[in-house]
């Protein structure tokens, strides 16, 4: 299983504070892909522009480090793994 926690502005659109997704070996956008489908509630809009880049500020953190410093939205995630998701904040 792989555990995804969902913090901020994101936590409160999904109404969840985290889901256990089974996989074994999976790029995040494709286990954000089976989220979504799991859960049954669309989160990726908040989080990857319509090019399917990350939208600025946006932090998603595989066992505590950071996508954009493996292979972004690339990056394999493997059973036993953790994802942290930050939405990019509001506000003005």
């Amino acid at each position: 299983m792989i555990k995804i926690k969902f913090y901020s502005l994101i936590r409160i659109h999904l109404e969840i504070n985290e889901v256990e997704i089974e996989a074994d070996s999976i790029t995040i956008y494709d286990l954000f892909l089976k989220t979504e489908q799991q859960i049954g509630k669309k989160f990726l809009y908040l989080l990857i522009d319509e090019n399917k880049q990350i939208i600025p500020s946006t932090i998603i953190l595989i066992n505590g480090r950071n996508v954009f410093h493996l292979d972004k939205l690339n990056s394999l995630v493997v059973c036993n793994d953790e994802i942290s998701i930050f939405p990019p904040g509001g506000g003005g």
